[in-house]
């Protein structure tokens, strides 16, 4: 009985404390509830490239990617390649690669230059198309996980997508007489601070177009604090007419 106790420890100590992180592959961290926004649907302005590396010094981890929603759009013309899959669709629901049970990372390792999530179908009607993703360790319940979402939207400016990067949410103008008007990816607190780091308001945002009242802020300029559930920061500035 001691033996298999002291099996059962081992292999649980083998990968209970394997950490993942994602990056892209010029090594720009991409982290946990990270939205990466695109307003082109063509090779290579629409490609999300990114390793999985395997933090460990001393235990291996096996990954999947697990498809946890898609919005507007079923998944045909988004091509995902992980290990050795590299598929031209993807379903909700559905765990990659297919091809094998999981990529293993040795400890230290990082996944190969094949990884990339990439949108080729423009499509029409309704915008944003969102593909929501999660980075999973396999059979470790102590591993962490990451949640990416690619947002594809042909509408967006050049500031918008760097917006929905910083901070999950659009804030439409910066410029503003009684109301600021927000596109909100995913529930976030909003903070609004004035020059003088005085908190003026505080409001919890839903996904979905939102409207916060301003009208009664004195004219000038105010600091907005974005805080989401996974505890990211991000700030915007906006000035109240």
């Amino acid at each position: 009985m001691k033996k298999i106790v002291l099996l059962l420890t081992l292999s649980i100590s083998a990968f209970g404390f394997s950490q993942i992180s994602l990056s892209r592959h010029d090594l720009t961290p991409l982290v946990n509830g990270q939205v990466v926004a695109f307003s082109s649907a063509v090779f290579p302005a629409s490609e999300l490239d990114f390793y999985v590396k395997n933090n460990s010094t001393t235990a291996p981890t096996n990954v999947k990617i697990s498809c946890v929603a898609l919005l507007n759009n079923d998944g045909t013309g988004f091509e995902l390649c992980f290990g050795p899959d590299c598929i031209s669709s993807v379903e909700e629901g559905m765990t990659y690669p297919i091809n094998q049970p999981y990529v293993t990372l040795a400890p230290g390792q990082s996944s190969g230059n094949e990884g990339h999530f990439l949108n080729t179908n423009a499509g029409s009607g309704v915008y944003p198309k969102d593909y929501s993703f999660r980075f999973y360790q396999v059979n470790n319940p102590t591993g962490n996980t990451i949640d990416i979402i690619y947002r594809f939207d042909p509408t967006l400016t050049s500031d918008e997508v760097n917006q929905l990067e910083t901070s999950g949410v659009i804030l439409k103008s910066s410029l503003v007489e009684s109301q600021l008007d927000l596109d909100v990816l995913k529930a976030t607190n909003m903070e609004i601070y004035d020059l003088n780091g005085k908190l003026i308001s505080t409001t919890k945002l839903e996904y979905g177009i939102q409207s916060v009242d301003v009208s009664n802020f004195a004219s000038g300029v105010y600091l907005i604090n974005f805080v989401n559930e996974k505890g990211a920061t991000s700030s915007l500035k906006f000035i109240k007419k």
